[in-house]
């Protein structure tokens, strides 16, 4: 597998790098829920299972994360982190779902990180891209063996969309459910744990979709801008 090798400089240059990017290509992005990262007690790591609909995924995790200084780190595609190395210098670290004897090294390799109960990890479990309102969704059990391996870890649901509002470029946003506290979970408790972590994720998607629907967006806090805005200020 392909490990992390995270900098913190250029963490730094590269959260500049993707704002102003994010701000070219979308109407801005906002975000619900961030509150529940910032309040983050550390006491125990934390586990951020998403959706994965798009490509752009990856870039809006990290530009929150880095908004609430999360010491974090993903779980990445190893045929993606072997096209973009430079994910490693961020937290990255490969895994190859088809191979299961390669899945758990990455599997043991993140329990590792987040015996430092400071760290988040974050997973897109669905395994490929899906559209947002594919039904039944599937998730692979990463997230659930991860906190099976830890005496205990917080788990939230991050549901992201990408949709057309007023104006020509979409508008990225996403929504944060509260953290779960999960202690001395089974290995024989896998299967209920990521049925419980699909359930969650379902409703925060649909909670996300529905907010959309009928803007309703007072929960959500601006991260980035657009850049026509940035410029007028």
């Amino acid at each position: 597998m392909i490990t992390a090798r995270k900098s913190a400089w250029f963490e730094r240059v590269f959260a500049v790098y993707n704002r102003n990017l994010i701000a070219r290509r979308f109407e801005g992005l906002r975000v619900a829920g961030l509150d529940h990262l910032r309040e983050w007690s550390r006491g125990a790591p934390l586990v951020l299972y998403a959706n994965h609909s798009s490509w752009w995924d990856g870039l809006v995790a990290f530009q929150i994360g880095y908004v609430c200084r999360l010491e974090q780190y993903a779980m990445m595609e190893e045929r993606q982190l072997r096209a973009y190395p430079l994910f490693r210098r961020l937290g990255a670290f490969s895994v190859v779902r088809e191979r299961p004897l390669q899945a758990a090294r990455s599997i043991v390799y993140a329990s590792d990180l987040l015996r430092d109960m400071a760290r988040a990890l974050w997973i897109f479990p669905q395994g490929v891209t899906q559209p947002n309102d594919a039904r039944p969704l599937k998730l692979y059990s990463g997230a659930a063996n991860v906190i099976a391996r830890l005496p205990k870890a917080y788990a939230a649901p991050v549901a992201m969309r990408y949709v057309f509002l007023n104006d020509f470029r979409p508008e990225a946003l996403a929504r944060i459910g509260r953290p779960e506290l999960f202690t001395a979970v089974t290995r024989a408790e896998v299967k209920n744990l990521t049925a419980t972590f699909t359930a969650n994720l379902v409703s925060t998607l649909d909670e996300l979709r529905v907010d959309t629907q009928s803007a309703n967006f007072a929960e959500y806090e601006e991260i980035v801008a657009p850049h026509r805005r940035q410029r007028k200020d």
